[in-house]
């Protein structure tokens, strides 16, 4: 263990106090900051949308690496990007694609098969 004199260690402790004084007037000020954010937001009639700068709400995204298409025999899918696997190559792919609609009914008959007696 180090020594240390009576002088050193109270001048950490006034640092340590005063790093705790440091945070405390940090937080309080963006607390402050914030209330009159959102005050300025009401009184002007300003939505999160505009202010991040989006006029309406984002269109969705299919999400990278979701199913595109679908191989109705065995339920294989792949989302059309690198190497088509056997079930699809060279074929019409239009035939295989994945409507949001059937992907929901897939998705939940296979939660159901997963959890029986659990709707």
């Amino acid at each position: 263990m180090a020594y240390t004199s009576p002088q050193v260690s109270e001048l950490l402790a006034q640092r340590n106090a005063l790093e705790k004084q440091l945070s405390e007037a940090r937080e309080k000020e963006a607390r402050l900051a914030l209330i009159e954010i959102v005050q300025k937001m009401r009184e002007y009639g300003i939505s999160l949308h505009d202010l991040i700068g989006r006029k309406s709400a984002p269109e969705p995204v299919q999400p990278e690496g979701a199913a595109k298409y679908r191989d109705p025999l065995t339920g294989a899918t792949w989302s059309g990007r690198g190497r088509a696997p056997h079930w699809i190559a060279g074929k019409d792919r239009e035939a295989y694609l994945v409507s949001e609609r059937a992907d929901a009914e897939a998705t939940a008959g296979s939660q159901a098969s997963l959890f029986p007696g659990v709707d």
